[in-house]
């Protein structure tokens, strides 16, 4: 009698990815939950600015201003992250940006070729004054698309703080100095106008906003920012947000050829290379309306965690704030396929070519500077990795279109996933699940409204002449200190201590504005 063979039990492959993008659909989606629609929110303060006046600070705020004045286009496509290493004979930029073509790449890359060269060689022998203007000059036209952005919302943010103005019934100067610099920067910039003529009249606008400096204009734009009437107050913040924009090409400006000053070695021969940005993933998750807040705990947490139930409780509860819809929403768009973010990118980049000693970054200065502070799964992703390698301080916002490199396309592959990659991935969701915990508990949001800093750090003692003086703060240069915690604390819209940046510009990159347009806290015209 034949006996039938005994079928060996095969083990269930661990989706690892899946396991990851759960958490960070429902963080992401309690974090939009908890903010209910209102128009300010809890902000989280970045103070990369330090009371250590060093040549290292220094380099890294020339390190992310290049990377600032690489990332042209808003949106989050172009955001840009560099490298700066030792060559054998010369300086190497290496730089990455979220979603970049090859030609893009190139353009840029030849615009940071251009942009060093000037500054380090500066051809035409100019002085200080007219050296940083050309500099301006090529960095204004170079983000002649992000400019005129800025330009048509500072347009708009001066008309609103002008009609408030005439609501109030203000006497005094307020009304007539916005009139004017809503003149100055009114200029024409369609197809048909000259470039130098556009370039020259940004020049003037910036010239009008720090005509304001520490004048009772400021002083008065700062009072309505914070009256704490959100409707009047939103469009005097947002109004401070975009002079700080309009004025931090200057400040890049002067960074940069400043740290051309400092070190002039560092400019004399270097090379640029460009990393490919990453293709996209597939979807992780697909769309499905059984996909819930509670679905998604129960999958996180072990059956033998006595606080299973209590989570699942609040889990349940925020389906009454819509957090189901949230999740629907974004498992369903077709853009939900994750990249890698700038600043891995190169970082995986020096690490498959073996560079990972501070030696072999420029002075042993291992950073990788950007034009955005790291999102949150960035700063995971730093904080945990065994190669400790210096990025920017996080804004917390979580983007769910982010992925590791290296696991995707090892997929298919007779080896399988790295092991490190993939242990790497499994602490980054536990960090993630303990966010998810957090906020269930909590129902307070965190991360920024805007993504990048008006009030980027300025190395200290930068040297000025009076016509650069412009790009010192309106607000000064005060140093306050971090809040002590590790989930950031309350801030009022109104706050002014911490700094802003473009609005939505990762969140618009992965189109998730339909969640994300949430209003500002105020910002410096321009923090130094």
């Amino acid at each position: 009698m034949s006996q039938t063979p005994s079928l060996a039990v095969q083990p269930v492959a661990v989706d690892h990815q899946r396991l990851f993008y759960e958490p960070v659909v429902l963080e992401y989606a309690l974090q939009i939950a908890c903010r209910g629609g209102r128009e300010v929110f809890n902000e989280t303060p970045i103070m990369e600015n330090d009371s250590l006046t060093s040549q290292k600070q220094a380099f890294h705020c020339f390190v992310d201003k290049l990377a600032q004045v690489c990332d042209n286009e808003r949106g989050g496509k172009m955001v840009t992250a560099v490298a700066v290493l030792n060559g054998s004979d010369h300086t190497e930029f290496v730089f990455a940006s979220n979603e970049r073509t090859e030609d893009e790449l190139a353009e840029t890359r030849d615009f940071v070729h251009s942009l060093l060269t000037l500054v380090g060689q500066n051809p035409a022998g100019l002085k200080p004054k007219p050296l940083t203007k050309q500099v301006l000059w090529k960095i204004l036209h170079f983000n002649m698309l992000r400019l005129n952005d800025y330009l048509n919302k500072l347009i708009k943010y001066l008309n609103k703080c002008i009609a408030d103005c005439d609501r109030r019934q203000l006497t005094g100067t307020l009304k007539s100095e916005l009139e004017k610099l809503r003149e100055k920067a009114d200029f024409p910039r369609d197809s048909g106008a000259v470039q130098d003529k556009i370039l020259s009249d940004c020049e003037k606008l910036i010239k009008g906003v720090v005509a304001i400096k520490s004048s009772p204009i400021e002083v008065a734009i700062k009072d309505h920012a914070k009256d704490g009437s959100i409707n009047s107050s939103e469009s005097w913040c947002e109004l401070r947000h975009y002079l700080g924009r309009v004025l931090s090409f200057r400040q890049a400006a002067n960074v940069i050829v400043d740290a051309n000053d400092r070190d002039p070695n560092m400019l004399k021969s270097f090379n640029i290379t460009s990393v490919s940005s990453s293709t996209p993933g597939p979807k992780p998750i697909g769309k499905s309306r059984s996909f819930t807040a509670v679905s998604i705990v129960h999958n996180m947490i072990s059956e033998d965690d006595e606080e299973k139930e209590d989570f699942l409780e609040k889990a349940l509860e925020m389906q009454r704030f819509g957090v189901n819809d949230i999740i629907y929403a974004q498992i369903s768009k077709r853009s939900f396929k994750p990249r890698v973010h700038a600043e891995i990118q190169v970082h995986d980049y020096l690490l498959e070519k073996g560079l990972q000693h501070p030696r072999e970054y420029w002075n042993s200065w291992k950073y990788i500077g950007s034009s955005k502070p790291t999102c949150k799964l960035c700063h995971y992703y730093f904080d945990l990795h065994p190669d400790k390698v210096s990025v920017r301080k996080p804004h917390f916002n979580l983007y769910p279109n982010w992925r590791l490199p290296g696991l995707l396309e090892s997929q298919d592959s007779e080896t399988g996933p790295d092991p490190k990659k993939l242990r790497l991935l499994q602490q980054i969701t536990e960090r993630i699940r303990d966010d998810v915990k957090t906020t269930l508990e909590e129902r307070r949001p965190v991360g920024r409204t805007h993504d990048s800093l008006t009030s980027t750090t300025r190395p200290p003692g930068l040297v000025q002449t009076d016509e650069d003086s412009d790009i010192i703060s309106i607000s000064g240069l005060a140093i306050r200190p971090p809040t002590p915690s590790a989930r950031p604390q309350s801030n009022s819209g109104s706050s002014l201590s911490a700094g802003g940046g473009d609005d939505q510009e990762s969140t618009q990159w992965e189109n998730e504005s339909e969640f994300a347009e949430e209003a500002n806290e105020g910002v410096p015209v321009m923090d130094a």
